[in-house]
């Protein structure tokens, strides 16, 4: 996939506007590179750039040991993470990219901003993170079972989720990365 650097800094800096406790905002790839993120202005960083960036390896890794289960349990929405200085919040986008971020250690309404502010704006823009409606997924995805929606690019656990979802949804026949 080509990124679109431009594109991923407004994303940062509209899901900056999108709670005033938001401190940082990040995008990376399964790889824990960052890269775009936008920091709340005046905001002084309580880690290194280089301790951000070892962090980020360490959140994208924990979310794959997190996706062992999703078959069993349903898709992982976001996990989070509170600390004494901060809270943390890991939102998978699709299984190449990822949204890293910070709020302030007393924001209390981390869940309503999350589910109902920024992960409407990802899902809006997902197709800014798919080369096609369909994103292959590499092969050790396969056996997890990711299916995505060929039209909205909806992730899905089973062909047949998938299928129906396309068939009900769009009123036309799926086609699945897992043939």
């Amino acid at each position: 996939m080509v990124v679109d650097y431009q594109f991923l800094e407004v994303l940062c800096e509209q899901i900056l506007g999108k709670g005033a406790s938001i401190r940082w905002a990040g995008v990376v790839n399964d790889n824990g590179i960052i890269l775009n993120s936008k920091r709340r202005p005046g905001l002084l960083p309580l880690l290194t750039q280089e301790e951000n960036e070892e962090y980020v390896i360490s959140a994208i890794s924990r979310h794959k040991t997190r996706t062992k289960f999703e078959t069993k349990i349903g898709k992982l929405r976001y996990a989070f993470g509170k600390y004494e200085g901060l809270n943390r919040a890991t939102i998978p986008i699709t299984t190449h990219h990822y949204l890293l971020l910070t709020f302030d250690k007393d924001e209390k309404n981390f869940d309503s901003i999350i589910m109902e502010k920024i992960l409407p704006l990802v899902e809006n823009n997902i197709s800014q993170f798919v080369e096609s409606p369909m994103e292959k997924c590499p092969a050790s995805e396969y056996e997890s079972g990711t299916f995505r929606c060929t039209t909205c690019a909806e992730e899905f656990l089973t062909k047949e989720d998938a299928d129906k979802h396309n068939h009900e949804t769009h009123k036309q026949e799926s086609v699945y990365a897992n043939e």
